[in-house]
Parts: structure tokens; C-alpha cells; sequence
């Protein structure tokens, strides 16, 4: 819990002076680290979610929900609640694809020796 506290808020004060495309990369590293594919999923789906969901709280409650009344009408989903809702679900999908990548990616990475299935 420690970790992922950490890494939401290194996240949250980091993607202002970053591309919006940075958390995908993070999370993958952070999957890397994983010991298991539980614990990438979990990791990935809280991290995003926190940290796009503070964000984009953030902005809904300063000013920002006249342009997301206006993206969500455009989108055909009705109020700005569909459209934050309608985020999210994108986030958390990407959020665990991101860190499950990252994840395989290591045990892709390893020796066919060290694999757990060979052990």
C-alpha cells in the first residue's frame, strides 16, 4: 500500500511537466517489478485510477465541468458524470494492461532456467 501511495503521488505531481502518455510507461516499470500478476493488476487499476481520478475531480471542480458537459453532449453520453465514469473505465483498462505488459515483459525477458515453470 506503502508503494502504491508513493508512486500516485510521484505520478500526480509528475504528469503536469510530462506527456499525458507518461503513466502508461511508469506503470509498465512498476509491472516490471511485480512478483506476481495479481499484484501488477492490482497495482496498475489503483494507481491509474487514483491518479486520473484526483485529476479529474480536480478539474471538474474548478471550472472545468462547463467543457465536460460540452465533450460529454458531443460524445452522445448525456452529463459530464458519463463522461468522468466513461474515463475511468478507459483508465482502469489501460492502467492494468500497461502494468500486465510490464509484468510479461519480464518473464518474458528471463532464462528459459530461472522461469517458475521450470522450477
Amino acid at each position: 500500500m506503502k508503494r502504491i501511495l508513493i508512486i500516485s503521488l510521484i505520478c500526480f505531481f509528475g504528469l503536469p511537466f510530462t506527456p499525458w502518455w507518461m503513466l502508461w510507461v511508469v506503470l509498465g516499470i512498476c509491472g516490471w517489478f511485480a512478483t506476481t500478476p495479481k499484484e501488477a493488476m492490482c497495482i496498475g487499476v489503483i494507481i491509474a485510477a487514483l491518479t486520473w481520478g484526483i485529476k479529474i475531480g480536480i478539474k471538474f471542480f474548478t471550472g472545468g465541468s462547463i467543457l465536460m458537459q460540452r465533450v460529454a453532449d458531443m460524445m452522445g453520453l448525456g452529463s459530464s458524470i458519463g463522461l468522468v465514469i466513461a474515463t475511468l473505465v478507459l483508465v482502469v483498462f489501460l492502467g492494468g494492461l500497461s502494468t500486465m505488459s510490464g509484468y510479461q515483459l519480464k518473464m518474458f525477458s528471463r532464462s528459459p532456467a530461472t522461469s517458475p515453470k521450470n522450477m
